[in-house]
């Protein structure tokens, strides 16, 4: 069970959590759905993003786990808690990269702020995960802004 101010971190993991699920499906969508010249180059950078997104929605749930309590597991919840939209119906590739990018570079600014509030907490091992999900962002975010040219 977390203790002090550690609980103070699950409503903002469940968050991230949820973020992180809309940002998969969004990513998977734009994967199955991109078309045009940059068909294939996009395609494999998609793939790549959402299959680590995968992996972090199992990591943030079993840190909020760790904690003592239940991570947000269905559709409706993960919809209500997040901060990120999906996406519905089909755009251009390069809107798909705008997109992409934007949500990159507002979960860097919650995950900042998430960091902060979990070392306030002296909760080293959601600060350590929070830093690690920071970097993934970051890489991501830049690699989808190098597509704009």
């Amino acid at each position: 069970m977390a203790k002090g101010n550690q609980a103070a971190m699950v409503p903002v993991l469940g968050e991230l959590l949820s973020d992180t699920f809309v940002l998969y499906v969004k990513t998977l969508n734009f994967h199955w759905n991109v078309v045009g010249p940059t068909f294939q180059m996009l395609h494999e950078l998609f793939q790549k993003q959402y299959e680590e997104l995968a992996e972090a929605i199992d990591t943030i749930a079993e840190q909020v786990r760790m904690l003592g309590a239940t991570p947000p597991h269905t559709m409706r919840q993960f919809l209500d808690h997040a901060t990120l939209v999906e996406a519905e119906g089909t755009r251009p590739a390069a809107q798909m990269v705008e997109e992409l990018a934007s949500d990159h570079e507002r979960l860097i600014g919650r995950l900042r702020n998430a960091i902060t509030q979990s070392q306030k907490a002296v909760d080293e091992a959601t600060a350590d995960l929070l830093i690690d999900r920071l970097r993934v962002h970051d890489k991501f975010a830049w690699m989808l802004r190098s597509h704009r040219g």
